[in-house]
């Protein structure tokens, strides 16, 4: 286990997987929401990591990262990535996001141009209304969880800790509502100069394909990618197209 240690003393860790070539261009592989990197992006690492190096962050309150703050606040998860990033040295890089990784990509993106070579939104819900909030808000109650999904409040178990999921689950509802007011305005996304590719499944329950092309156009070099037979969840995106698409897209 290796950690960064935020201005606050929580620990973030953080895994680099492949060779240390200095030929090959750094990539950051960030999890979702309620994900951790012990169970997203695994998949991927071993094709990746032939053409990059590859660093992988569990979030702030996920997985093995701490969180000493009251809640959760996605521009202290953007600094946390900014800080870790500094202390590692990494003027350049790639980045692929899943879900909240990708929208905390599109803030490095933004803060910090010059470092972020391409961003890789997949499944990233940009637009949040009060409704589509107050429906998350309802699906992130821990017990509700355990009692209609026990298999996904087990992987939570499994990814955070029995004490530690069901205070995630609770702070990510409080984020996910804070998003509706206190997101990116999409007047903003005309700033950002990297190419993005919005990643979206054909049968993704949260965003849907609408709200991906909408993105996608509001992005000076924003693509988008349509995945086929794909939900959600990240483990339902088959390796084939996503990774020839994402080892085409993440070039210099």
């Amino acid at each position: 286990m290796t950690t960064w240690t935020a201005p606050d003393g929580s620990d973030i860790n953080y895994e680099q997987y492949g060779s240390a070539d200095p030929n090959k261009p750094y990539m950051l592989l960030l999890p979702g929401l309620l994900g951790a990197i012990s169970s997203q992006w695994r998949p991927f690492l071993k094709p990746l990591s032939e053409s990059y190096r590859l660093l992988l962050v569990d979030l702030r309150g996920h997985g093995r990262s701490q969180n000493n703050a009251p809640a959760l606040n996605v521009t202290q998860m953007a600094d946390d990535l900014i800080g870790l990033l500094d202390s590692l040295n990494v003027e350049r890089l790639h980045i692929a996001g899943y879900s909240l990784g990708g929208y905390l990509g599109l803030m490095l993106a933004m803060r910090q141009p010059r470092r972020v070579a391409t961003l890789l939104m997949h499944g990233t819900k940009f637009y949040w209304t009060a409704e589509a909030a107050a429906k998350m808000q309802q699906q992130l109650d821990p017990d509700v969880m355990a009692e209609k999904v026990p298999t996904y409040a087990d992987q939570l178990v499994k990814d955070h800790g029995g004490r530690q999921w069901r205070t995630l689950v609770r702070q990510a509802a409080a984020l996910t509502a804070g998003l509706v007011e206190g997101g990116i305005a999409e007047r903003l996304l005309k700033n950002v100069q990297a190419p993005v590719l919005v990643s979206v499944g054909d049968r993704d329950e949260l965003v849907l394909l609408p709200e991906a092309f909408r993105l996608s156009r509001a992005l000076p070099q924003g693509q988008l990618l349509v995945l086929p037979n794909t939900r959600h969840p990240l483990q339902t995106a088959q390796l084939v197209p996503l990774l020839p698409m994402m080892q085409t897209f993440h070039t210099e």
